[in-house]
């Protein structure tokens, strides 16, 4: 992977793959590029289909920076990091993958980005309306987040975010705690084409059908969970299948 420094001096890792048109892999919270895009045969699925294959580790995730203060993440920061990797690679015609965290940051960004071509969203349904889920989603991060182990998490919709943090939650805490949280999502401005995928157990993601109404999504359900549907064929196939089309 390499590291470029963003908009605010924060040096953030990206990897770049791959010749042909070009596809931007956004990951979800508490996540990376490995764990949403690699182990789930993604990355290398989109290699062998012939695209240039884009990937970056959100600020406060994977071998990025991880600050710890709250004000790091506030004022959209991370919706600026990925206009920053655009430029600072010279993107033009993307087509954006975001899952769960990086699907609502697709959303956010896809109405003020003309270099957004089409968008794929993955794990994501009734909680766009909020962000990561709004308020009270928030609040259930943080006392996710702040468990002494995931043994204490009674939600077994959360339990893996737990899992997934280890040790390393104060980026993550911080990232809860913005200031001001993120600016709601403008679906009715959203122009391009959408494919919108989630797995038929995703209790996290919640009822997608109103999601696909407001941005005119294609929407395709697949086998699996919020933490298991990445890694499905039927979710491969209608993945490549859009792609193909644009």
């Amino acid at each position: 992977m390499a590291s470029f420094e963003s908009f605010d001096g924060l040096t953030l890792f990206y990897q770049d793959e791959g010749a042909g048109p070009t596809v931007v892999l956004l990951h979800g919270f508490a996540a990376d590029t490995n764990v949403n895009y690699v182990r789930s045969g993604i990355l290398d699925l989109l290699l062998d289909e012939g695209y240039r294959v884009v990937t970056l580790d959100a600020r406060g995730h994977g071998l990025s920076a991880k600050p710890t203060d709250p004000e790091a993440y506030g004022n959209d920061a991370m919706k600026r990091d990925v206009v920053a990797l655009f430029d600072h690679l010279d993107l033009d015609g993307v087509v954006l993958v975001g899952y769960s965290m990086g699907a609502h940051l697709s959303l956010r960004l896809a109405p003020d980005e003309p270099r957004v071509k089409a968008l794929v969203l993955l794990g994501i349904g009734e909680t766009a309306a909020g962000g990561e889920g709004g308020a009270d989603r928030r609040d259930a991060l943080v006392a996710v987040l702040e468990a002494d182990s995931p043994d204490d998490v009674d939600d077994a919709s959360l339990r893996q975010f737990r899992v997934m943090a280890g040790l390393d939650r104060e980026p993550l805490l911080a990232y809860v705690r913005a200031p001001g949280g993120e600016s709601p999502a403008r679906l009715d401005a959203i122009t391009v084409p959408v494919l919108l995928i989630v797995g038929d157990d995703d209790e996290n993601a919640g009822d997608p059908a109103g999601l696909a109404e407001q941005v005119g999504a294609t929407l395709v359900r697949v086998p699996g969970d919020h933490f298991t549907a990445n890694a499905r064929p039927e979710l491969h196939q209608a993945l490549v299948g859009f792609l193909a089309e644009q």
